[in-house]
């Protein structure tokens, strides 16, 4: 803009210079073009020595030009870099009170360095081989180097506390497991002092010990073990061994003597209790008697064998003279038969029964005064109904109750439990009154005839329901709200739209983070031309310092989404109210 100037004229009021109306339209002008200048506009007011952003959430720029900085007294900024122009002077940054210095995620107070965010890791991390160096220690990767000559690393712990290493616990001289589990020393051990035990030990590996090595009473020689006592006792405990073990001819344990081939008792008799006998040789008995027999295993007995009344041989199982043959289960056990025939010409076989003899009747009769009693009747593929056996014709059944143990089938209704269901296909379930009769469940009376489009059902509060229409009517608009959980920090969908169906949207956004109690509230409008879509976010409210999120849109798949980034990995809940507006 060109600045105008008052022409003053040559001596004073000689009418060489602007008249008064001149002169003011050009101070009229000076002004409008400083107040329409970016120095002077809506955006930015200078008041005293302070320069404020007016717009809220608007930042404050100063850009300087090509390769120049922002230079204050003793500091300069240049690009990303905050520079000492006076020699050797420190760059100092005071918070006021107790206030702190927070860089990102990090924020120094004092001598403390502390992570702003909740369960965030404080990293070190030097450049190639370098380590992080403190007085006397140097970290490098996963080692912890000592730097000072001979010098100890020290672990040392507060009072009582303890050094852990993973969930191993040093105290003292005393090592233990954080988390009560088993302490594992996989290399070998060398005690060259006393060991105690106290508690029970396991030993899963190998125990080496030198020949005539002492346990107690024990000593251990080159394949021998022998007590002083002269005796070793095993108490009530097995053994076990994968080889052999060699015992004299004529050895005796407790009253078994055991010679060349056979195991006597001097009692008479060798029971085995409840265990099993197995060989894999032949086994001879003379006349056996056998008390309770049983085989788990596959047994093959040639010729006749007799079990009590029972003969069997071959396939055909008898019984002795006129006795009777029964098989019984014990307790709710059954009788499973798979194909069954008796008499040459009833055969039972799954669910069916039938005679096997040409032309052969299947009669099924009671004794004495009994009946044939059957739950369901269906005689060659059609019900017993309306007809009463032994007469000429069908005549109408009456009944009072009538009661179905699975399902009962009317017509084109099927009733199976408490569900009622049309059995013909594609068909509907229809329920109607009789008349000016109408259909109640439950308590409420249902319309007998359809209301208008859009119409809903209302109730008088008495269990009737009528046909009513909504007190307002959106036909260009609609509103919804639902609620979008994201869980990390990368951009994730909130919400989304049909970009042919609805042209803008309006957002009203409640943001929860449960983790450390952070809420916010925000508008967002959001509006598209078909290819590309827009966003205004504004009106932010939270208890935190900054937004816990950022919002962004774009069009995918014919959808115009509303996208979040989370500042942090936290959970954030979105809850939200929206309304679009139709194209």
């Amino acid at each position: 803009m060109t600045q105008r100037v008052l022409n003053v004229g040559t001596n004073a009021n000689d009418g060489t210079g602007d008249t008064l109306r001149d002169a003011m339209i050009k101070v009229n002008n000076n002004f409008t073009d400083l107040y329409a200048s970016p120095l002077f506009n809506d955006g930015i007011s200078i008041s005293g020595n302070e320069i404020k952003a007016n717009r809220t959430n608007d930042d404050l720029i100063f850009e300087p030009s090509g390769t120049g900085g922002i230079s204050f007294p003793a500091i300069r900024i240049n690009d990303n870099n905050i520079e000492g122009t006076r020699s050797n002077e420190d760059i100092n940054l005071i918070p006021s009170g107790s206030g702190r210095i927070v860089f990102g995620a990090i924020s120094f107070s004092g001598n403390n360095i502390t992570a702003t965010r909740s369960n965030d890791d404080i990293v070190f991390e030097p450049s190639g081989t370098g380590g992080v160096v403190f007085p006397a220690l140097r970290i490098n990767g996963n080692n912890i180097e000592a730097t000072r000559s001979n010098d100890d690393i020290n672990l040392i712990p507060a009072g009582t506390g303890t050094v852990t290493l993973g969930s191993i616990g040093i105290s003292g001289t005393t090592l233990s497991s954080s988390d009560s589990s088993t302490i594992n020393i996989n290399e070998g051990l060398i005690v060259d002092g006393t060991l105690n035990v106290s508690g029970a030990t396991t030993i899963t590996g190998t125990v080496s010990a030198a020949t005539g090595s002492t346990i107690g009473n024990l000593t251990l020689a080159n394949g021998s073990i022998t007590d002083s006592s002269g005796a070793i006792s095993f108490g009530n405990e097995n053994l076990s061994t994968t080889g052999t073990i060699t015992a004299g001819t004529g050895s005796t344990i407790g009253n078994l003597t055991l010679a060349n081939g056979s195991i006597t008792d001097s009692g008479g008799s060798i029971d085995f209790g409840n265990e099993n006998l197995s060989t894999t040789g032949t086994a001879n008995f003379g006349a056996t008697t056998v008390t309770a027999l049983t085989v788990s295993g596959a047994v093959s007995l040639a010729g006749t064998v007799n079990i009590d009344n029972l003969n069997f041989n071959d396939n055909i199982i008898s019984s002795d003279s006129n006795a009777d043959i029964r098989i019984e289960p014990g307790g709710t056990g059954s009788v499973i038969i798979n194909n069954l025939t008796i008499d040459s010409n009833i055969n039972v076989s799954d669910n069916v029964i039938k005679t096997t003899q040409s032309n052969s009747d299947l009669v099924i009769s009671p004794s004495g005064t009994g009946s044939v009693a059957m739950s369901k009747v269906n005689i060659d593929a059609g019900n017993i109904d309306n007809t009463v056996i032994g007469a000429t014709t069908a005549v109408a059944g009456t009944f009072t109750t009538v009661t179905a143990t699975t399902s009962a089938v009317v017509d084109g209704i099927t009733i199976t439990d408490n569900t009622v269901s049309s059995n013909a296909s594609n068909s509907n379930l229809e329920l109607s009154g009789n008349g000016s009769g109408s259909v109640t469940i439950s308590g409420f009376t249902f319309p007998t005839s359809d209301g208008s489009s859009g119409q809903f059902l209302k109730t008088d509060g008495a269990g009737t329901l009528a046909f009513a229409t909504a007190g307002a009517t959106l036909s260009i608009s609609a509103i919804a709200d639902a609620t979008t959980t994201i869980s990390s920090s990368s951009t994730s969908v909130v919400n989304t739209f049909s970009a042919s169906s609805f042209r803008s949207a309006k957002y009203f956004i409640s943001i929860t983070d449960a983790t450390n109690s952070r809420f916010e509230i925000v508008e967002a409008n959001v509006t598209h031309d078909g290819t590309t879509a827009y966003l205004v976010s504004f009106g932010s409210t939270t208890d935190y310092t900054e937004p816990l999120c950022t919002f962004s849109v774009d069009i995918n798949s014919g959808n115009v989404r509303l996208l979040a980034t989370n500042i942090t990995d936290d959970s954030l809940v979105f809850k939200f109210q929206r309304m679009v507006i139709n194209v």
